[in-house]
């Protein structure tokens, strides 16, 4: 081993130690849901759809760092934070709405799961039942390391729309104008637009994320001393998930949005850039539907599961027995028992409703904000070293406002027919 390997090789432990939360967390945002709100977004303004990349990944990293912070510091969920501070009723009724956001992103998971089958043509019926059947066994059956190396193999089906926008042959330079510099492509006016950058930031930045990257923290056992590593991981996260984004958005802006032609969801747009691109390029861009709905119909459902016992203050980890940890294992079972049923009629598609479940992921992230400024910035809870203060508490603020003022105006826009 040369002196140099040698004398990074104890960074290299400790970041190896941290690896997980950051990364799962924050590549999970880009679930199936993700991918169709992405999609149908792109489809309709192309790379405009993400020109608040740049500040949506600086959020995605500020928020994520406050609430690891928080529960490494104090050793406890967003969730369980909330009932202690602030009692059951206000609780009960942050978890009522956060249970019916999530219980739509479950949705569209299980959706592009379906629809991903169905472009493979494997009877879809019975690979719904069979997968979640799956994906029930192996929460129950494994502990919390084997279930977070499974996680983190997953992220690798979004290399497919790597993949999948280099087969396109983009328009790279315009590509960068539109989404980095100024959108010329699309009326910058259009209300529906604004709508949709609100998705596009909803399914990014989610209200279940914050809740999960710290619950998930506390069942990891990180403690203060890897904050450090903790927080590049973090950073790492971000910039991984908002590049895989972008990519999903070149993959349909060079395909679909030059050809004017939309979409409802990833299911239409992976059959129709086969024609555009070719066979591969379709059949990649399906692939990483099917990861990416995998990987949602695990965390979003145990995101939810966590956060119910942790308010209601049941046993709520991966490493506890099926009979020690039943109500959390109960309830992640029974949020894929109901997409489940809500999947097997034929008619049903969930990705129609894509961006007006992302953007109610939107309009809940100044409540959540909220709560992770307070928290954070209390000596009580955090202790005078852990404090959060300066640029990072300015950036939440700013985004909490501008956030609710564009969730107010684009929703009373939507129902006075302004776009």
């Amino acid at each position: 081993m040369s002196n140099k390997l040698k004398h990074h090789w104890p960074r290299l432990i400790a970041m190896a130690a941290v690896i997980g939360p950051g990364l799962i967390t924050a590549v999970a945002d880009n679930d199936a849901g993700g991918v169709a709100t992405y999609t149908v977004a792109a489809a309709m303004y192309g790379m405009a759809s993400q020109y608040l990349i740049v500040p949506t990944t600086l959020l995605l990293a500020v928020t994520q760092e406050i609430g690891a912070r928080i529960s490494i510091v104090t050793g406890k969920g967003l969730g369980g934070l909330i009932r202690e501070r602030y009692g059951v009723k206000v609780a009960v009724a942050v978890f009522g709405f956060y249970l019916i956001v999530n219980q739509g992103v479950v949705l569209q998971n299980m959706s592009g799961l379906k629809a991903a089958l169905q472009i493979f043509n494997i009877p879809w019926q019975w690979g719904l039942v069979a997968t979640c059947l799956v994906l029930m066994a192996a929460i129950i059956k494994f502990n919390f390391r084997r279930l977070q190396r499974i996680f983190l193999v997953m992220i690798l089906f979004y290399l497919t729309y790597v993949v999948s926008a280099f087969l396109v042959h983009p328009n790279w330079g315009e590509a960068v104008r539109e989404s980095f510099v100024f959108p010329r492509k699309i009326n910058v006016w259009d209300i529906s637009y604004w709508f949709s950058l609100i998705a596009v930031l909803g399914t990014t930045i989610t209200a279940w994320g914050q809740f999960f990257v710290s619950s998930f923290i506390v069942d990891k056992g990180l403690h203060a001393t890897q904050l450090p590593e903790e927080r590049v991981e973090i950073v790492g996260g971000a910039i991984l998930t908002n590049f895989f984004s972008w990519m999903i958005a070149l993959s349909v802006t060079a395909t679909l949005f030059v050809n004017r032609l939309t979409v409802t969801s990833g299911y239409d747009a992976a059959l129709a850039i086969r024609p555009l691109a070719g066979p591969f390029a379709g059949t990649l861009f399906a692939s990483g539907l099917f990861g990416a709905s995998l990987l949602g119909l695990t965390i979003v459902p145990l995101a939810t599961a966590y956060v119910f016992t942790e308010l209601f203050g049941y046993e709520r980890t991966l490493n506890a027995s099926f009979k020690k940890g039943r109500p959390f294992y109960i309830f992640f079972i029974l949020q894929l028992v109901f997409a489940l049923g809500a999947a097997l009629f034929p008619q049903v598609n969930l990705f129609k409703l894509t961006l007006y479940a992302d953007y109610l992921n939107g309009a809940m992230l100044p409540v959540i904000f909220y709560f992770l400024i307070t928290f954070s910035e209390s000596p009580q809870i955090m202790g005078e070293k852990h404090v959060v203060k300066g640029w990072m508490s300015v950036v939440v603020r700013v985004a909490a406002v501008l956030i609710l003022f564009a969730v107010v105006v684009t929703f009373f826009g939507k129902i006075l027919g302004w776009g």
